[in-house]
């Protein structure tokens, strides 16, 4: 049996933004528009669903802020337990899920 292949994309936001100061994904997009009500992770979702079967956000300790935003844009959610072993970490999640 044939079968079309099926891509996703993965969104990786659960590092602490530290230098930042806040959580990049909710930063107001595009840049310099603070009245907007968009963010940087809703926009993200959006430019990448039209390509992907399914775009999975990777959610660190930030989980609590991000949930609400990630369902209402139509993506799929998981938490990665260790955001702090880095990139990788995240990574290897998304590849489990």
């Amino acid at each position: 049996m044939n079968r079309d292949p099926a891509f996703c994309a993965v969104i990786l936001a659960a590092g602490q933004s530290t230098r930042m100061g806040r959580d990049k994904a909710l930063l107001p997009w595009p840049p310099g528009n603070a009245s907007s009500n968009e963010t940087f992770l809703a926009a993200a979702i959006a430019s990448l669903q039209d390509f992907n079967d399914v775009v999975i956000v990777v959610v660190g300790n930030n989980e609590t802020s991000l949930t609400p935003l990630i369902y209402s844009s139509g993506a799929v959610m998981v938490r990665n337990p260790t955001p702090e072993c880095g990139q990788f970490s995240s990574l290897l999640t998304a590849k489990l899920r």
